[in-house]
């Protein structure tokens, strides 16, 4: 519940109009608007002021805004603020300094949101937990995310994100984590730093924002992020704890066996060793089970309750998930989004499935900068030994298929595609042409929505043109979308 006094006193705001004098909860979005809700008209790619009269039909209870706004009903209030975007920030930092949750905050270049989850699902086997929503990890979702606080919610966790230096330092600040995670430092987004050092610092700077008495959960196998972590002081109270597969670790996983069905190993601790198997196929989440189970550890549930927990983990929609869609065929649909620490992380995957033919349907990738043809090529190196066949999208695909022909991948068995509707044109006829068991990755930029493959796959068209689109959603969800 947000109450109109809180908003008054965190931000300085004026009570234009007086209404309601609480709501339910907030949105930026009209479309989303629930009855009750506080409605916060953000200007950005589009102007929110423009939709408060849709937002007041949908049941807005309350507009934030920076302008004056038509007569509406009596029964809503409006308050004026000088920026409505600090003013969200202004009142998720203050619901989360008045909670008494302990706050795990989730960051680094690959892996966060399946982690995030990870460790949503495993404390809420045993807590009152609060997850961020999707990918709510930027300036807008983080604070949103806070706004969900309640009382009854011991632990959260949150996602937080970067694409520019000093972001995660700012989403840090409203957060105030009592546990930071970082699960790597990769190649996410580097094209919009000067190095990959001062993009690891900037994953650091979430460590430099956790609360007195807290943790740094570190990922110890990678190096880079360690160097970071070692260029500032640990804060008196503040205890280091790594993940990982090497033995310097404090949690480890060894034995470890990856087969199509999941994975399977044991995980060290001081005391002791514990049998886990995961429902999932991959190095990378076993990663994240080794930070939930971290996490669990600190929060007070020992590794075998955390471990039976995750038996029954199941990843996001377009997170490595694995669907079979016929006897002969399996889909491994990661197509939510890619960087290449992911994509790289996805071939291995690939690369260890028992097939026959092995197709890598592989978009761009973006933010690079610089390093965009190098590790287009560093990609396609990889799915030569990984794949059978290849198929690039994009204009920056033809980085890969050079990278694969010069490891002498051959040049029948490699398409570029405009689109991703054309790859799955392209993907069906080599699955069609094809005996005995198949498996097809899916995996690009966003904005490719490379989604559109494995949906083709299963008998969902999508009924869309568009080679590339900025809509950040997934096209299932979009009203384009048709069935045949």
């Amino acid at each position: 519940m947000i109450e109109v006094s809180q908003l008054l006193a965190c931000t300085g705001a004026s009570l234009i109009r007086s209404g309601a004098e609480s709501f339910t909860g907030a949105t930026i979005n009209s479309k989303e608007v629930s009855p009750g809700d506080l409605f916060f008209a953000i200007r950005g790619t589009r102007d929110g002021h423009d939709f408060v009269l849709d937002a007041v039909r949908a049941g807005a209870s309350g507009l934030v805004v920076e302008q004056d706004v038509p007569d509406i009903s009596d029964s809503v209030a409006v308050i004026k603020v000088p920026d409505t975007l600090t003013a969200l920030q202004e009142l998720g930092s203050a619901a989360r300094a008045r909670s008494d949750a302990r706050v795990i905050a989730v960051t680094g270049s690959a892996g966060k949101t399946t982690t995030k989850s990870m460790v949503a699902h495993l404390l809420g086997a045993h807590l009152n937990v609060l997850s961020s929503a999707k990918s709510f990890n930027n300036h807008l979702g983080v604070p949103l995310s806070l706004l969900r606080l309640t009382s009854e919610h011991s632990h959260a966790v949150a996602e937080v994100g970067t694409n520019h230096r000093g972001e995660i330092g700012n989403l840090a600040m409203l957060v105030k984590p009592d546990i930071a995670l970082v699960t790597n430092v990769g190649f996410a987004h580097v094209g919009n730093f000067d190095s990959r050092e001062d993009l690891a610092d900037e994953k650091s700077d979430l460590l430099r924002n956790v609360n007195p008495g807290g943790f740094w959960l570190l990922n110890g196998d990678d190096e880079l992020l360690n160097e970071a972590a070692r260029r500032q002081p640990v804060p008196d109270g503040v205890t280091v704890v790594r993940v990982g597969f090497g033995p310097e670790n404090d949690i480890r996983a060894v034995d470890t066996r990856f087969t199509e069905d999941g994975t399977s190993g044991s995980i060290l601790t001081q005391d002791g060793s514990t049998p886990f198997r995961l429902p999932l196929p991959g190095r990378h989440f076993v990663y994240a089970a080794l930070f939930s189970l971290a996490v669990g550890r600190l929060c007070g549930i020992s590794v075998s309750s955390g471990v039976k927990s995750l038996e029954e983990f199941s990843t996001p929609q377009g997170r490595a998930s694995m669907k079979q869609v016929t006897e002969e065929l399996s889909v491994l649909d990661d197509s939510y989004n890619a960087s290449p620490d992911a994509t790289l992380a996805a071939l291995d995957l690939l690369g260890e499935m028992s097939a026959g033919t092995r197709i890598a349907v592989l978009g761009e990738m973006r933010e690079l900068g610089a390093w965009s043809d190098e590790l287009h090529k560093l990609v396609g190196r990889k799915a030569a030994s990984a794949a059978t066949h290849l198929i690039a999208v994009g204009e920056e695909g033809k980085k890969l298929l050079e990278a694969a022909a010069d490891q002498g991948f051959p040049s029948a068995a490699m398409w570029l595609a405009t689109s991703a509707r054309d790859a799955q044109t392209t993907t069906q006829d080599i699955v069609s042409g094809t005996a005995g068991r198949c498996v097809v990755l899916a995996k690009g930029a966003r904005f490719m929505h490379m989604e559109r493959v494995p949906l083709g796959l299963s008998g969902t068209h999508v009924g869309c043109s568009l080679s590339v689109c900025t809509k950040y959603i997934h096209c299932q969800d979009c009203p384009q979308l048709k069935g045949e």
